[in-house]
């Protein structure tokens, strides 16, 4: 449709997928937001967002219909209405659609698609076209339609009728969405450019018609098996010329290339897009690469052991879903040593067959990985699947633009750009749970969805059983499978390395040491105390005495000290081992010995791509460095023990950051079953203690120690120390390289948290470094918090202000101008020249990049100002709706919602899609002590219907339950009282 279309256009959309009486359909939750994302993308069409009404899933008879009305109305182009969820019928066979509340004794409750005919009939809208996808019962969640008979029946005059089955049939609908709604969004997206049913060919077709879409959707279902049942044919009903109503633009139209997306980055850089370089490699190149333990990722090594057919985390399944629905990329989530990347590379490998291209991510801390990443992808017209192993690697902070994948660049860009071009691209990630719980995380899983890899003990030992198997047959043979499960142990990374050694051993006809019974804690201290005997390196021989097995034994000091200092240099390495050897008392005298042990096992190895030495796995430095911290029972902290192991990071700034990063990512671990408090409590304590030594260590080189504090920054409990220890641990690195182009992070960090006297100690180096790199996209991070002060002198204040609408006058349109408006447009001194300019920026700026998780800092300053005009004003508030219809449920929404429903300038419309996505909030975070914001703000609210009066006493009475006695809690009842009388 042309943009004077689109205008003229509205939409009604409800998917109904909980509920009291029928089963729920969980899958039916992802409909909307996966065909509303087509429908009001720009390049499809395209309905502008503020016109389309998405009903909560909860809403009630009159609701949805009052909303259909209200939108035939308005609409004088085309007038769209959407359902899913489950059908059923009333007692002379006429069609029921089922809300929350219905059931099959209660028809009253239910919304007769007649009243929907007629409200559709009455409307004055141009084109009219009605989908109706809903299921009535089944185990395999089947969906109800319109008969052939009763097709005449649906029809509208001058309308489309689309439905997912007739009424006999049953459809079908998965954890992903419906079978019938995925396959229409699948047209939406991906267009049609092969021969029509009428002769014409797609590729010349720059819109397709709802006789298009429709027969685009049969075909993709024809002769589909979904869970060992048949999908059916849909169906469709027009009337008149309904079967020529454009309903959206054709993507797979040839046309002339727009701008490709290296322009695009290039803008958000300020540098030329990069040709391919190693830091993104195709499988084959990756898998030449792997050496030593990890050559069990290989199948020709180690076969893959699959978790079963129906499970979710196996690779055909994965390989079909990424295929299937590519607006969503996979992330693998399990523990150290659970299969995420053999469980990729295995994806990988079905992708290839496939005709796949497939592309592995290597983190590059000093590479402009998303560019490079970029011209991957689009140097080719082929489906490609993008592995990021342990994406947050290249993360570095969710919304932190220091981060070497831009996500935000990913989704908003590279992707958009590829579906242009006709490239599907697929996001297959991994991650560990611990950090995943760490945070909101909220761009990633606007990308992704999670899936779980199969845990059990179970299939652990069947993982471990099957590598002593394969890759120690001579140990079996001399020793039987039940006595060599024992020596190896039941965690499947561990088994491997054992396997691979103990086979070694039992080739070579030397001793095996006697392991029984020293795997069934799945840790390696055991193991590596028995090599290094074998090595003459000497051992507590009071060891064996339970007493003495609470304490570590010296020499896995310098073992835990080296895997910790990793990725370095040998020598790198072996110093950090040092140092902690020095703090104890141990007979050994140097730890090149663990070492040279340590990559004797294969648990060390040398990376071919850098040179540097590196665990083979992070299981290996996790398990070592728990030993040390932890007693032998896992719940207390050694203090002495960890001190002396932090000792080890004293020797270069390099190791002070490695240190950080290895032992945030197992205290993130320990923090799922409660075992990081005591800790990081004694980390935090040493680092204290050490803030003077620390500091002298960082002040050595300006870009290792710049990446020390960057990590520093960002892991607790590193950063609470140093924060509290300012002057003494980062005070000499900023002294030394303030003006740096690296120390924008620590400026950041120091003018956001340090207390206001010590911050404005750091405001002359923060203008120093602003007058240097100003002009940089980095620039946004100091300015912004500089921006935020207001304990300046007047002067320093204005410089500041003049800088930053200076940066935005060149970048405004950057993501990372959000740093600076969300500052700007919450003050409240500036002029009304500055006031207009700030105004103007946020504005277009959301209009950009208003879908994005942090547009909420930008949004909260703009609605609370009262001096907008009421143009503005009502554009900030349709922005607002549109940033909700993704993030209503999360905490930082409330920030918006409240000042959002205190604004004047809203419409009814816009009134209850406020009010629908407070409720939305609250189903979600009513427990919380700010809840009673949003409780209070609705209970103020003259636009609440009487039912919205009662869902605010629900939530009211919800609240009260865990905040009875708080000052708040009076005033509510108070004023729920008032309401309710």
């Amino acid at each position: 449709m042309t943009e004077q279309q689109a205008r003229g256009s509205r939409a009604v959309l409800l998917g109904a997928h909980a509920y009291t009486h029928f089963p729920n359909l969980e899958g039916v939750s992802r409909n909307i937001p996966a065909l509303l994302s087509q429908l009001t993308d720009p390049e499809v069409g395209a309905l502008p967002k503020e016109n389309c009404v998405v009903l909560p899933a909860h809403s009630e008879h009159g609701r949805i219909l009052d909303a259909v009305c209200q939108a035939g109305e308005e609409a004088d182009d085309l007038l769209l209405v959407y359902y899913a969820g489950h059908g059923h019928f009333d007692r002379v066979g006429g069609l029921l659609l089922a809300t929350e509340t219905s059931s099959r004794t209660r028809l009253h409750r239910s919304v007769p698609y007649e009243a929907i005919r007629e409200c559709v009939e009455l409307s004055h809208a141009r084109h009219k076209v009605v989908i109706v996808d809903c299921c009535y019962s089944g185990r395999a969640v089947r969906m109800s339609e319109a008969s052939a008979e009763a097709i005449d029946r649906l029809a509208i005059e001058g309308a489309c009728v689309l439905t997912s089955a007739a009424e006999t049939e049953r459809s079908l609908c998965l954890a992903e969405g419906s079978v019938f709604t995925l396959a229409l969004v699948d047209v939406l997206r991906d267009g049609l450019k092969g021969v029509l049913p009428d002769g014409r060919r797609g590729s010349e077709q720059t819109h397709l018609s709802t006789a298009d879409v429709f027969a685009g959707v049969r075909d993709r279902l024809a002769g589909r098996i979904v869970d060992d049942l048949p999908v059916p044919e849909p169906c469709m009903a027009t009337r008149g010329d309904g079967h020529k109503i454009p309903l959206a633009r054709n993507r797979a139209f040839a046309k002339a290339s727009a701008p490709s997306v290296h322009a695009a980055l290039k803008d958000r850089s300020g540098q030329p897009a990069l040709n391919r370089l190693p830091v993104v490699v195709d499988q084959q190149t990756f898998v030449e690469g792997l050496a030593g333990y990890r050559k069990s990722l290989i199948p020709e090594y180690l076969p893959f052991v699959s978790p079963g057919p129906s499970h979710a985390s196996e690779p055909h399944r994965l390989f079909c879903r990424l295929r299937d629905h590519d607006d969503r990329g996979v992330l693998l989530v399990g523990a150290a040593g659970s299969g995420k990347t053999r469980t990729s590379m295995e994806v990988g490998w079905i992708a290839l067959r496939e005709g796949w291209r497939v592309l592995h991510v290597i983190p590059e801390r000093e590479s402009s990985l998303t560019m490079r990443l970029a011209a991957a992808v689009l140097e080719e017209n082929s489906p490609v699947l993008i592995v990021i192993d342990y994406i947050n690697e290249v993360l570095n902070g969710e919304e932190d633009n220091g981060a070497q994948l831009d996500l935000a660049a990913l989704h908003h860009l590279l992707l958009p750009e590829a579906r242009r071009m006709n490239i599907q691209v697929a996001l297959l990630a991994s991650v560990r749970r611990g950090w995943l719980r760490k945070g909101l995380h909220v761009q990633l899983h606007e990308l992704f969805d999670e899936v779980e890899l199969r845990q059990d003990e179970e299939f652990q030992r069947l993982v471990a059983d099957h590598a002593v198997t394969t890759m120690a047959p001579t140990l079996v043979a001399r020793l039987g499978m039940e006595r060599s499960r024992e020596m190896v142990g039941h965690r499947p990374t561990i088994a491997v390395l054992m396997a691979q050694e103990l086979e070694t051993r039992a080739l070579r006809g030397l001793p095996i040491t006697d392991m029984t019974g020293l795997r069934t804690s799945g840790t390696l201290w055991s193991w590596v105390r028995d090599a290094l005997e074998a090595d003459d390196l000497p051992v507590d021989a009071s060891l064996g005495t339970a007493f003495d097995e609470v304490f570590t034994p010296d020499w896995l000091m310098p073992a835990a000290a080296a895997v910790a200092a990793c990725p370095q240099g040998k020598a790198d390495v072996i110093a950090a081992a040092n140092a902690a050897l020095d703090r104890t008392s141990s007979r050994l005298q140097w730890a090149d010995g663990v070492v040279d042990t340590l990559i004797g096992l294969g648990w060390l190895v040398h990376e071919e791509s850098s040179g540097l030495l590196n665990t083979v796995h992070d299981v290996v430095c996790d398990q070592l460095v728990e030993s040390v911290l932890l007693s032998a029972r896992g719940r207390t902290a050694n203090r002495e023990r960890t001190h002396a192991l932090l000792a080890g990071c004293l020797t270069s700034p390099r190791t002070v950051g490695l240190y950080t990063t290895n032992l945030a990512r197992l205290l993130n671990d320990l923090a799922l079953d409660n075992r990081a408090e005591a800790v990081s409590a004694v980390i935090e304590e040493w680092v204290a203690d050490n803030a003077h030594a620390i500091g002298d260590v960082l002040r050595r080189d300006a870009d290792a120690g710049g990446y020390a504090l960057d990590a520093i920054s960002s892991m607790p409990p590193w950063s609470n120390a140093a924060v509290r220890n300012w002057q003494d641990l980062v005070g000499p690195w900023v002294k030394e390289f303030g003006d740096h182009i690296n120390a924008h992070h620590v400026l950041r960090w120091g003018l956001g948290d340090l207390s206001s006297d010590d911050a404005l100690l750091l405001v002359p180096v923060a203008l120093r470094w602003v007058e240097t790199h100003g002009w940089r996209r980095e620039a946004s991070q100091v300015l912004g918090p500089l921006v935020r002060r207001n304990n300046v002198a007047v002067e320093v204040q204005a410089l500041v202000l003049r800088k930053a609408l200076g940066w935005l006058r060149r970048n405004g349109e950057l993501l990372e101008a959000g740093f600076i408006l969300s500052a700007l447009v919450g003050r409240t001194n500036l002029t009304d020249d500055q006031t207009r300019r700030a105004i103007a920026h946020a504005l277009g700026w959301l209009q950009h990049h208003g879908s994005v998780w942090m547009a909420h800092m930008t949004l909260q300053p703009l609605l609370n100002r009262t001096d907008l005009t009421e143009e503005d004003a009502c554009t900030a508030a349709s922005l607002t709706l549109s940033w909700l219809e993704s993030h209503a449920a999360e905490p930082p929404a409330i920030y918006v919602l409240c000042p959002l429903l205190a604004r004047p300038e809203l419409g009814e419309s816009q009134t209850q899609r406020a009010i629908a996505f407070a409720f939305r909030w609250l189903d979600k975070n009513v427990a919380t002590d700010e809840a009673h914001c949003i409780l209070r703000a609705l209970l103020e609210h003259h636009g609440l219907t009487d039912h919205a009066v009662r869902r605010t006493a629900g939530f009211t009475h919800r609240w009260l339950e865990h905040h009875s006695a708080t000052d708040d809690a009076g005033f509510l009842i108070r004023r729920l009282t008032e309401r309710l009388a």
